[in-house]
C-alpha cells in the first residue's frame, strides 16, 4: 500500500478557456472517453486485488478540507445550472439529475465538511455508512432521471420528502452507526486507507449497480442526442468511484483514496459542464438578441419601404391620371381637328396602358412570393412574343425607334408562359425608353445559346441611357428598390418592375442578367429553352 502525508493543501492552476474548449470538443468522443474511464478503473481494481502495495491512500487533513469545499460547491453549482436552464423536452430528466447533484453536495457539506471543520467525533465505520448512504441516494436519483423512459415529475413536495428522508437517515447513522455491521475492518485506524469487510462488499454493490445503470442510461440518451457528453463522462467517473469504494471503503474523513480522486474529477466535470452550459445559453441569447435587432431593423425598413411604396404608387398614378384628365378636357372643348382628336385619343390610350401596367405590377407583386404562384410553361412561338413586345413599344411615349435584331430562324418555339414573359419584356422596354436619351434607339436582340447540351434563346433589351452604378446592381432587383441617376438621386418608379421580372424569369428556370456601365447604357437579358 502506498502511504503518504500532505502538510498543506496543494494548488493547481487550470486555464478555464482551454479546459472549456477541451470539454466542449468532447461531444464526438464522450462515449469513447467514458468507456476508457471504466476500463481503466476495472483494470486498476483488478491489479490492486493481488497487490496491496499498489493501493493508494493519503492522509491530508488540510488538503482534504479544500477538496471537500471545492467538490461541494461544484456539485451545487451543477445542480443550480441544470435546474435553472432546463428545456421543455428534457426538463424532468435534468431535474432528477440536478436533485442527485444537490443531495451529493448537501451530504458532503453536512457530513464531511461539518465533521472535519468542527471535529465531530464518529467512528470510521459510521463515516463510511454516511458516505455510502449519500452516494446511494445520489445514484438512485440519477437512475430515475436517466434510465426511466418517462421520468415522473419532480415536484417541490417530493424533493422536500427526499431531503427529509436523507436528513433522518443521516442522523440515525450518526447516532446509531456503531450498532450496524462494520464496513471497516480495523476501526481504530484513521490515518490510513480503510480495509473493507465482507459486509462492505455486499452493501457497496447497491450504489455501484445504480451508478452502472445511470451510466448506461446516460450512454443511451447521449447516442440519441438527448444528453450532453459531459454528463455521460460524469456518470462514468461516478461509477469508477463506486467501484473503487467496493475494494477500498471511503468515509467522510481526512484520508484521500482513489475513489475520492474520481469523485473530485466527477465534480470538476460537473462544474465545467455547467460553465459550458451557461456559455452556450449566453451565446444563444446573444444570437437571439442579434436576430431580434435585425428583425426590428428589417421591420422598420419595411415600414419605410411601404410608406415610400405608397408615395411612389400615388405619384406614378398621378401622372397618367392627370394626363388623361387634361386630354379629356381638350376633347370636351370641341375645337380640335380630326388629326388632333386622333392624336389625343392615342395619347389617352397610351396613358391608360401605363395605368394598366402599373396595376398589373402591383397585383403580381402580391402573388409572386407565394408558393402557389406559377407560370404555365407551354410551347410558345417566339415570333409572337417579339411581335407583342414591338406592338407595346409603339405605345410608349417619346417616339423612339426599336431595333429588332434576331439571329435565329423564324417560326421556332420556346418553352414559356407567353403572358408572364410579355410582362417581363414590357417592364424592360419601359425602363429602356425611360432612360434612353432623345434621338437614341432601343435594341431588342435575339441570339442562340447552348448550355449542358440544351439549346436556348437569349433575349436582350439594350438601351443607351445612364447605365447602372456598380453599387446598385443588386438593389434594383429588390422589392421597391430603385437605382440612382447621374446626380445620385433615386430614379422615379415604383421599384417593382425588375423585381417582378427576375422572379418570373426564375420561375422559368432561368436568370435575369445585367451588364451595365454607369453613363454608357445597360443590357438586360434572359434565356428561354428552345424546343426542337
Amino acid at each position: 500500500m502506498i502511504r503518504g502525508t500532505l502538510g498543506k493543501a496543494g494548488r493547481w492552476s487550470i486555464a478555464p478557456r482551454r479546459m472549456a474548449s477541451a470539454l466542449g470538443a468532447m461531444r464526438p468522443n464522450a462515449l469513447t472517453l467514458a468507456a476508457a474511464i471504466l476500463l481503466a478503473v476495472v483494470a486498476w481494481s483488478s491489479v490492486t486485488l493481488f497487490s496491496e502495495q499498489l493501493r493508494f491512500a493519503v492522509f491530508a487533513p488540510q488538503a482534504h478540507v479544500a477538496v471537500v469545499i471545492a467538490t461541494v460547491i461544484a456539485r451545487l453549482f451543477g445542480a443550480l445550472v441544470l435546474s435553472m436552464f432546463i428545456t421543455e423536452r428534457h426538463g424532468d430528466r435534468l431535474l432528477w439529475v440536478a436533485a442527485g447533484l444537490f443531495v451529493s453536495g448537501v451530504g458532503g457539506f453536512v457530513f464531511q465538511y461539518k465533521d472535519l471543520s468542527y471535529s465531530v467525533a464518529h467512528t470510521p465505520s459510521a463515516a463510511a455508512y454516511e458516505s455510502l448512504f449519500v452516494w446511494t441516494t445520489t445514484a438512485a436519483l440519477f437512475v430515475v432521471g436517466l434510465v426511466s423512459k418517462n421520468p415522473p415529475k419532480l415536484t417541490r413536495n417530493l424533493m422536500a420528502a427526499v431531503l427529509a428522508v436523507c436528513l433522518a437517515a443521516g442522523y440515525a447513522i450518526h447516532e446509531f452507526g456503531a450498532l450496524l455491521p462494520p464496513l471497516v475492518a480495523d476501526p481504530e485506524v484513521s490515518s490510513l486507507a480503510y480495509e473493507a469487510t465482507g459486509w462492505n462488499w455486499v452493501v457497496s454493490m447497491l450504489p455501484l449497480g445504480l451508478a452502472v445503470a445511470a451510466t448506461y442510461g446516460a450512454a443511451v440518451l447521449y447516442r440519441r442526442g438527448n444528453l450532453a457528453g459531459w454528463l455521460l463522462v460524469a456518470m462514468a467517473l461516478l461509477t469508477g468511484s463506486q467501484l473503487r469504494a467496493v475494494f477500498q471503503p471511503t468515509a467522510y474523513s481526512t484520508v484521500i483514496t482513489t475513489a475520492d480522486f474520481f469523485r473530485l474529477a466527477f465534480a470538476a466535470v460537473v462544474a465545467l459542464g455547467g460553465i459550458l452550459k451557461l456559455r452556450r445559453i449566453a451565446q444563444e441569447r446573444e444570437t437571439l438578441l442579434a436576430a431580434e435587432k435585425e428583425t426590428n431593423k428589417r421591420l422598420e425598413e419595411l415600414g419605410v419601404m411601404k410608406a415610400d411604396f405608397t408615395a411612389m404608387v400615388a405619384h406614378e398614378l398621378n401622372g397618367p391620371l392627370s394626363a388623361i384628365r387634361n386630354l379629356s378636357d381638350m376633347l370636351s372643348c370641341g375645337e380640335l381637328s380630326n388629326d388632333e382628336r386622333r392624336r389625343v385619343l392615342g395619347e389617352i390610350q397610351s396613358q391608360t396602358e401605363s395605368l394598366k401596367d402599373l396595376v398589373e405590377d402591383v397585383r403580381t407583386s402580391g402573388s409572386v412570393e407565394r408558393d402557389d404562384f406559377h407560370v404555365e410553361m407551354r410551347p410558345t412561338p417566339l415570333d409572337g412574343i417579339l411581335a407583342d413586345a414591338a406592338s407595346f413599344f409603339r405605345t410608349l411615349p417619346g417616339g423612339r425607334e426599336l431595333i429588332v435584331a434576331s439571329e435565329v430562324e423564324r417560326n421556332i418555339h420556346v418553352l414559356a408562359d407567353a403572358g408572364r414573359i410579355g410582362q417581363v419584356l414590357r417592364n424592360l422596354l419601359s425602363n429602356a425608353v425611360k432612360y434612353t436619351p432623345d434621338g437614341e434607339a432601343v435594341s431588342l436582340r435575339v441570339v442562340e445559346d447552348t448550355k449542358d447540351g440544351k439549346e436556348f434563346v437569349r433575349i436582350e433589351v439594350v438601351d443607351r441611357g445612364i447605365g447602372v452604378y456598380p453599387g446598385d446592381f443588386e438593389r434594383i432587383f429588390e422589392k421597391f428598390g430603385r437605382g440612382r441617376d447621374a446626380s445620385g438621386g433615386k430614379v422615379p418608379g415604383a421599384g417593382l418592375g425588375l423585381y417582378l421580372s427576375r422572379r418570373i424569369v426564375r420561375r422559368h428556370g432561368g436568370e435575369l442578367y445585367l451588364k451595365a456601365t454607369s453613363g454608357e447604357g445597360s443590357v438586360f437579358a434572359f434565356e428561354l429553352e428552345r424546343l426542337a
